[in-house]
C-alpha cells in the first residue's frame, strides 16, 4: 500500500498485483502526487458541490476530489474494468464508500456501445495496431442521465472524445455551469471543445495544465431571472409559447 500525506490527510492507493507500478502512483514514491499542481489549483477554487472524474483511469484524482476538495460526491466514471477494479480498491482503502460512486459506462453525446482496442496492461489506454491488445466492449450514457443534483467540476480526460462527452451534458452545463478542465492533444481539439460548451457561456481562462495538456473553461453564474432559465427550458413548448407572448 502507497501513502502520501496532503493538508493533513493521508491518502492510500493499493499497488497490490501490479507487474511493475502503474506511472500514476511512481510520483507518490517521491512524496510527490501524479499531476498535483493542476490538482492544487482544483482545490484552491473550493468549488462545493458534486465532482466528475470522466476517465478516472485508477482513481488517484478522485480520491484527490474525495478527501481534499469540497466535494459534496464524486462521480469516477471508468468504462475499463481492469481500472475500475483498482478504483474499487482506493476507495475502501481510504473509507470512501459512501463519497465515491464508480460508473462502468463511457459517457458521449447519445446512448449506445462502445468498443476499443485497448492496452493489455495498466500503463495506457486506447492504442492502434498492436498485437497484444485486448478489445473492451462497454454501455455509452449521456452525462445528463448519469449525473443528478448540482454539478461544481467536470474533469475529461476521454482520449480525444472530451467534446462528444459535453455534448450529452447540456443540462448539467446549462444549469450549473461547473468548471470544466479538458484534455485536448491538439489546438484543433481544444478549439473544437470550446466551440461545444460556448453556447452555455463557457470561455477558456487560459489556464493549461499538465502536458496533456488540459485546459479550463468557466461560464459566469447566472445572474436575476436567467437563473429560471433552466427551468423554463424543461416546460412543455405550449406553456414556453404562452408565456413568449405575454411578455411581449
Amino acid at each position: 500500500m502507497l501513502t502520501l500525506t496532503r493538508h493533513d490527510r493521508t491518502l492510500h492507493f493499493d499497488d497490490a498485483g501490479f507487474t511493475e507500478l502503474p506511472y500514476v502512483y511512481r510520483p507518490i514514491t517521491q512524496d510527490r502526487f501524479y499531476e498535483e499542481a493542476f490538482l492544487q489549483h482544483i482545490r484552491s477554487l473550493g468549488r462545493i458541490g458534486q465532482y466528475i472524474d470522466v476517465g478516472a483511469h485508477l482513481g488517484t484524482h478522485t480520491i484527490w476530489f474525495a478527501t481534499l476538495c469540497p466535494a459534496t460526491h464524486v462521480h469516477a466514471v471508468e468504462p475499463v474494468e481492469r481500472y475500475a477494479s483498482v478504483i474499487r480498491r482506493n476507495i475502501a482503502a481510504n473509507g470512501l464508500g459512501d463519497k465515491v460512486t464508480i460508473h462502468r459506462t463511457g459517457l458521449a453525446a447519445q446512448r449506445g456501445r462502445a468498443t476499443n482496442y485497448m492496452s493489455p496492461e495498466h500503463q495506457l489506454g486506447f492504442i492502434d495496431g498492436e498485437a497484444t491488445g485486448v478489445t473492451e466492449e462497454f454501455p455509452v450514457e449521456r452525462m445528463d442521465d448519469v449525473v443528478r443534483g448540482p454539478v461544481a467540476v467536470i474533469k475529461l480526460d476521454v482520449e480525444g472524445m472530451e467534446a462528444s462527452v459535453l455534448q450529452g451534458a447540456s443540462r448539467i452545463l446549462s444549469r450549473d455551469r461547473p468548471v470544466i478542465f479538458a484534455e485536448a492533444r491538439t489546438p484543433e481539439e481544444a478549439k473544437e471543445i470550446g466551440r461545444q460548451i460556448a453556447p452555455f457561456g463557457y470561455r477558456p481562462t487560459g489556464q493549461v495544465f499538465n502536458a496533456s495538456p488540459t485546459y479550463e473553461f468557466i461560464a459566469p453564474a447566472r445572474k436575476g431571472l436567467e437563473r429560471l432559465r433552466p427551468a423554463y427550458r424543461r416546460l412543455p413548448d405550449g406553456l414556453r409559447s404562452r408565456l413568449r407572448r405575454l411578455a411581449r
